[in-house]
């Protein structure tokens, strides 16, 4: 047994051990698995296909028919089909968990945010490798609770082996006494500690009309260009709204994750009934007593029930930080149009989404400027670009979500877009206290 200070000192000893390693996570199953996972780039099973495209974009409720309709796509100037770049997620987790034991460390871990670097567009066919490495990790005091910062860095290749990605996660560990020297409240302290103070949100009829209204304001720019020189800065994009959040912007994203993640661990396909009983009582840490049936091995469930969210303290079920940091993609494309290429776009989430809380995405072109980009050996271009930045509000108008992006975009005088935009072979680490800044887009 340990106390509490001393499992908190040993998760960050022991993650730090783990910085500038390939990490553990997300690999896929040892034989007989058809993976190696012990390879680098980490294989993935998963392959865009037509079919998985249009099932992605519907569970992050995009409609784009650069993604649902193969003919649009085809008929545009990329060719084909494309994917947003987001669907990369699901091959490999863009943030580092950092030590793991059976019985797991005392503390509760939350997505604080992800920076996306884009070089080219996704296409039917793909298949992806990938290598993630822990770079940083701080400890500080939060407002909540003494903070552990963790920082990741993730590549992802081709098929071809051309790089088309990288991602930058932060994830925070906040330290929650309860739980004594596991990952696991006890079932009678559960509720003790909640970061928040929060019931499902009545909304008055003035909000759902607001909401409406912003929804209803929704538009794509589609296939006519939006050029540089017809952007200013000071311009606001088009706001995007997520209505209220319920169990069913929940389930499409965990059926995405636990399907195309069946390669890593085929256990997460087998939650329900006498499976998932099983599952649970061969890995302990994964298992919890439920407050009101008292059943001891039921799944590990925070993010989605009403009576397990507190043993991650919070008091109502909260969205994957992981989908906030893919939506506001939509709040770009719908602005620059077919033409456009999203090349950077970071979220850093400060607060959770709830259960029935409404998200709503503005942005604000903040800066018009040429980004040079280069592969560091021969070829150099110089990019049309607007720098955005990206605030997201619920309905209470707090801020839960802010971000920054880079938008290139065609111009009447330098010409049309070329992808993939150059990069060295694999690109230096960007320290988090650079990436999160506005003056890196």
């Amino acid at each position: 047994m340990q106390t509490f200070d001393e499992a908190v000192a040993e998760f960050v000893k022991q993650s730090e051990e783990l910085l500038h390693q390939e990490s553990p996570e997300d690999r896929p199953a040892p034989a007989p698995a058809p993976l190696d996972p012990s390879a680098v780039p980490v294989p993935s099973l998963l392959q865009l296909t037509e079919p998985l495209i249009r099932r992605y974009a519907g569970a992050m409720g995009e409609d784009n028919p650069l993604y649902v309709d193969p003919a649009y796509g085809e008929r545009s100037w990329l060719g084909s089909q494309i994917c947003p770049g987001t669907i990369l997620i699901h091959v490999r987790y863009p943030g580092d968990h950092g030590a793991q034991r059976p019985r797991g460390y005392p503390v509760a871990n939350f997505l604080s945010g992800v920076a996306w670097e884009f070089y080219d567009v996704l296409r039917p066919g793909m298949r992806f490798g990938s290598s993630k490495v822990p770079r940083e990790l701080t400890v500080s005091r939060g407002r909540l609770a003494p903070a552990i910062s963790h920082h990741s860095e993730t590549f992802y290749w081709d098929n071809s082996r051309a790089l088309v990605a990288k991602a930058y996660g932060r994830l925070l560990h906040l330290p929650v006494p309860e739980m004594g020297d596991s990952r696991m409240i006890p079932v009678e302290r559960l509720g003790e500690r909640l970061f928040y103070d929060r019931r499902p949100h009545a909304y008055t009829a003035e909000q759902i009309e607001r909401l409406q209204a912003l929804a209803g304001g929704e538009r794509r720019r589609g296939g006519s260009p939006l050029t540089w020189e017809e952007i200013q800065v000071g311009d606001r994009l088009p706001a995007i709204v997520q209505p209220p959040y319920t169990m069913w912007d929940e389930l499409p994203y965990q059926a995405m994750d636990h399907g195309l993640d069946a390669a890593f661990d085929g256990s997460r396909l087998v939650r329900a009934f006498r499976p998932g009983y099983l599952r649970a009582r061969r890995n302990p840490d994964f298992a919890r007593v439920h407050p009101v049936t008292g059943w001891p091995y039921t799944p590990y469930d925070e993010h989605e029930d009403r009576f397990l969210s507190p043993y991650r303290c919070e008091p109502l079920p909260f969205e994957f930080g992981i989908q906030r940091a893919q939506i506001p993609l939509r709040l770009l494309t719908n602005w620059a149009g077919d033409h456009g290429f999203v090349h950077r776009m970071y979220t850093s989430m400060r607060k959770p989404v709830f259960y029935g809380d409404a998200v709503v995405f503005t942005g604000t072109v903040v800066r018009k400027y040429l980004a040079e980009r280069t592969d560091g050996v021969s070829r150099s271009v110089r990019y049309p670009a607007a720098a955005v930045e990206i605030v997201g509000t619920n309905q209470r108008d707090e801020v839960h979500c802010l971000g920054y992006a880079t938008v290139l975009l065609p111009s009447e005088v330098h010409g049309p877009l070329t992808l993939p935009v150059p990069h060295p072979d694999r690109p230096a680490y960007v320290p988090f206290d650079e990436h999160r800044r506005a003056d890196w887009f």
